[in-house]
């Protein structure tokens, strides 16, 4: 394969927790996503509560009228509208039940044009829950998410010759954190998933860690191998929910190898909670996406910053970008922040930017991270409380 071949899904999965993005925004967001190469959207936000906490429930008339008219906009802009169900908390494998109300909401969306279907386990307990369903899958929680999968593609209706499932394991990293917070994982649990899990069911996987530094084509081989079923890497970059709030990824997308597309099927990110800010860093998951072997972060980024606010803003932006990313370093090593002469003379000039442009409608979102400059410009030799976001 061609290092500059695209991936063949490339987009968005909105899987963040958190307050949830206005649909105007989607709209807009899969206007400037399909203009760079995005042909995919998984919606799966954590907080809409028909989507994990109420999955069962149908969307009311209101919410779903709201669905219907972006899943029209994503198919005038020919992106898949992929609908994402999160049925995990407390699901009883073994019940029949479970599997008929997931078919039945799944066919209101196939009759309005969604040909994908997503079912998300990720971020539940590692162990099943309950007593039938350990007798039934041999106490393997791998088991029991293949098995359910290949249960609900044996069930749906004859007509739908034109579906695809996909399906984001429990075990989704190796990264320790996983079973730190949801319990240690049974061994071999992605072979086992691979065993009973349909052949044409594409598997979510985030990379090395939950939220990866870097991406190889090595790791994502050796994953490939193991799963055995198209791989679609979820990239949690740029999201910045839950631990992450406090951080701001304007930054372009790096270190993701620009030969993943001959080893993983598609390739996803979680975005920004801040709705006019996402437009940054998304443009440049966009411009990787597209064209993996001629993406330069940089040039992407410079791209996006000029469209975006012109490109004499530039410095200002870069010298905010090198804030949050500095901020973001401090809090992981727990050092305080230091700043050069020069350095402060772009911060200062970058907050008189920010003060100049406080009516547009990013300048909200920017509003914790312009405190913490202009309290280190206040005082550069004291730390910087870093307060929240607004919400």
């Amino acid at each position: 394969m061609s290092q500059a071949q695209a991936f063949r899904r490339r987009g968005i999965v909105e899987g963040f927790f958190g307050p949830l993005w206005s649909m105007a925004h989607r709209g807009r967001i899969l206007e400037a996503g399909a203009a760079r190469g995005m042909n995919t959207y998984l919606y799966a936000p954590k907080d809409d509560p028909y989507h994990r906490e109420r999955w069962r429930i149908p969307y009311p008339k209101e919410q779903w009228q709201a669905l219907a008219r972006l899943i029209r906009q994503a198919q005038k802009r020919n992106v898949d509208f992929v609908y994402g169900f999160h049925p995990g908390k407390g699901l009883s494998f073994s019940a029949d039940q479970p599997v008929r109300i997931l078919l039945a909401k799944a066919q209101r969306f196939y009759d309005a044009g969604v040909r994908t279907f997503a079912v998300l386990f990720d971020d539940i307990p590692s162990r099943l829950a309950h007593a039938a369903d350990r007798k039934q899958f041999k106490n393997s929680l791998a088991r029991a998410e293949g098995t359910w999968l290949a249960d609900i593609v044996a069930r749906q209706p004859a007509a739908w010759t034109d579906v695809e499932w996909w399906i984001c394991p429990s075990f989704y990293t190796p990264d320790p954190l996983l079973a730190r917070i949801f319990g240690a994982f049974e061994p071999n649990f992605i072979e086992t998933l691979a065993e009973h899990l349909p052949s044409n069911v594409a598997c979510c996987w985030t990379g090395p860690s939950v939220v990866s530094q870097k991406i190889t084509l090595a790791h994502v081989r050796k994953i490939a191998k193991l799963v055995e079923h198209p791989l679609i890497l979820w990239d949690n970059y740029p999201v910045n929910d839950l631990s992450m709030r406090d951080e701001l990824h304007i930054g372009p997308l790096r270190h993701r190898d620009p030969r993943l597309p001959q080893a993983a099927y598609g390739y996803l990110n979680n975005p920004l909670l801040q709705e006019e800010l996402s437009f940054i860093p998304l443009a440049t998951c966009f411009d990787y996406a597209a064209s993996p072997g001629s993406y330069n972060p940089e040039n992407s980024w410079n791209d996006i910053i000029s469209r975006r606010f012109g490109s004499g803003a530039r410095a200002h932006w870069w010298t905010i970008r090198n804030f949050c990313d500095k901020t973001e370093q401090s809090k992981k090593t727990k050092r305080p922040l230091r700043f050069s002469r020069d350095e402060l003379k772009c911060l200062q000039a970058a907050a008189a930017y920010l003060s100049d442009h406080r009516k547009k409608k990013w300048a909200a979102e920017i509003k914790p991270w312009q405190k913490q400059i202009q309290q280190t410009l206040s005082n550069p030799a004291s730390p910087v409380k870093i307060p929240l976001p607004l919400s």
